[in-house]
């Protein structure tokens, strides 16, 4: 879901869920949804997705929360309509869970227009109050982990439990959000015990929490009877974010929030960002009044880049690789031009992404340094920025300075065909990035530039100097088999 603050009048939210039949909390007062519309001083959209919006209604009579889900998918109606119990699961939740003692939102009414909410359902709930958890500090992060343990004596599962579905009130009690994933069994199973601490740990470690996970467990433990180990735990996490990646990068070919299916006949099918408007006759002169960037291959035209592959019969699509790839990489935080579309036509296939007029190649970039201090600055930053793309499995089978560019001080990795994302990345392929990366830049850069550089890439993992000679040995061995001329790299001419 995108955040947003954008304000909204309650008049334009009230006419939208006017006909929807209401059911209020038997145990509250006779407040209803058009008393608090109407008594409202504000209504901002808070979030909003393809599938929910959220409103925060500041009234007279309190400040509430407001989920709307409206259904426009038939399998969605379908499903509603064989399971419309599963629209009140939220609603359900939260009574089970004050039940249980778990402090929750209270709930003020619920919404549903159609037979098994058809045609949409919201959920109304008071504002939980207090601050967000704070990641940064060890004190919150411990008191977290006892509060997780204190869920599971309870049998309370959370499916997306973290840091961020949770409050911390005035008193001093952690309140439990967004609750439309919790089930309650009468015993938790250990399974789901260790998904959830794996889950939490992901996102606590992903914060940089100072806190290590044996600490974490430690105030854990103390509720448990079978201690949880740091290794599980950490496989867990592992899974989860692998399992989180995969998800989010698929999106890319669905109707979501942030992208759109395009069906245009056989002359145009592919997809592309909501926000991107261009269709067939946009591209189709771009195709031909655009700036041939390489090979007629690549074409720039009004701030946007068109790759370009000829549909043939056994081969691999080059641009919808890239696509997905472009998708894959931005998940994992790894800078790219931004992906606008994928384009199929009867004759070709085409990538479209953000051209950038004003940037440069790797060894442009570091060849226009002049200063001593800035080249090492520079050198440090991207050593650190290729070392965390290798710890994140990612492998670049032509990696060149001409496709990594340098944008307002960013590094945008381009070329996104050769890209592949591995369960782990050997020394030997690092090896091998290595090597391209050192034919692939000029004489600008002396040997002790290249040597800095991979002393900052390897950190704290760097190895003994016996095993450095050996990677240095390979990395010239594997430069002196290309052709370094383009690069203005001269072996006879390098500067030691």
């Amino acid at each position: 879901m995108e955040s947003t603050h954008q304000p909204v009048s309650p008049l334009d939210l009230y006419n939208r869920i006017k006909d929807f039949h209401i059911v209020r909390d038997a145990g509250k007062s006779d407040l209803t949804l058009e008393q608090i519309l109407d008594a409202a001083s504000e209504v901002t959209l808070v979030s909003a997705g393809f599938r929910r919006y959220v409103y925060r209604i500041k009234s007279a009579f309190g400040t509430f929360f407001l989920k709307y889900s409206p259904v426009f998918k038939k399998k969605d109606r379908l499903r509603f309509w064989l399971l419309p119990w599963r629209m009140k699961t939220e609603w359900r939740n939260l009574a089970r869970l004050k039940k249980k003692a778990v402090p929750v939102p209270e709930r003020a009414c619920f919404g549903y227009k159609g037979r098994g909410a058809g045609q949409g359902f919201f959920l109304v709930t008071e504002e939980a109050g207090g601050a967000a958890v704070d990641r940064a500090d060890p004190d919150q992060i411990c008191r977290l982990a006892a509060y997780l343990a204190g869920l599971h004596a309870k049998g309370v599962y959370h499916r997306d439990f973290h840091p961020g579905n949770v409050r911390l009130s005035s008193t001093g009690a952690f309140v439990l959000l967004d609750v439309q994933e919790v089930y309650i069994f009468p015993r938790l199973p250990r399974r789901l015990k260790v998904l959830n601490l794996g889950q939490c740990w992901w996102h606590i470690a992903g914060a940089g929490c100072p806190v290590p996970l044996e600490t974490f467990l430690n105030h854990y433990n103390q509720a448990e009877k079978t201690a949880a180990l740091p290794k599980e735990i950490e496989k867990a996490a592992s899974r989860r974010r692998q399992r989180y990646y995969r998800s989010r990068a698929k999106r890319c070919f669905k109707n979501s929030s942030e992208f759109r299916v395009v069906k245009d006949g056989r002359d145009l099918q592919g997809f592309r960002r909501r926000d991107f408007s261009w269709g067939k006759a946009e591209l189709r002169k771009a195709l031909e009044a655009g700036r041939n960037i390489k090979d007629n291959k690549l074409i720039a035209y009004e701030g946007v880049c068109v790759k370009i592959h000829p549909r043939r019969l056994l081969h691999g699509d080059r641009c919808l690789n890239s696509w997905k790839m472009s998708r894959a990489l931005a998940v994992r935080g790894v800078e790219v031009p931004p992906a606008l579309a994928y384009y199929r036509l009867p004759e070709a296939t085409c990538f479209l992404a953000r051209f950038y007029e004003d940037s440069l190649t790797l060894n442009e970039y570091f060849s226009s340094v002049v200063r001593r201090h800035e080249k090492k600055a520079f050198i440090r930053q991207f050593a650190v920025w290729l070392r965390r793309c290798h710890d994140l499995a990612i492998w670049q089978r032509d990696f060149k300075s001409s496709n990594v560019l340098v944008y307002r001080n960013q590094f945008l990795l381009v070329d996104l065909e050769g890209v592949r994302i591995c369960r782990r990345l050997s020394w030997r392929r690092k090896v091998i990035n290595l090597a391209q990366l050192n034919a692939s830049l000029s004489n600008r850069l002396t040997l002790k530039d290249r040597l800095r550089f991979f002393h900052i890439y390897c950190g704290a993992d760097l190895p003994p100097r016996k095993k450095r000679r050996k990677i240095y040995r390979k990395i010239w061995e594997i430069t002196q088999k290309k052709n370094t001329l383009p690069f203005d790299l001269d072996p006879e001419k390098f500067e030691v």
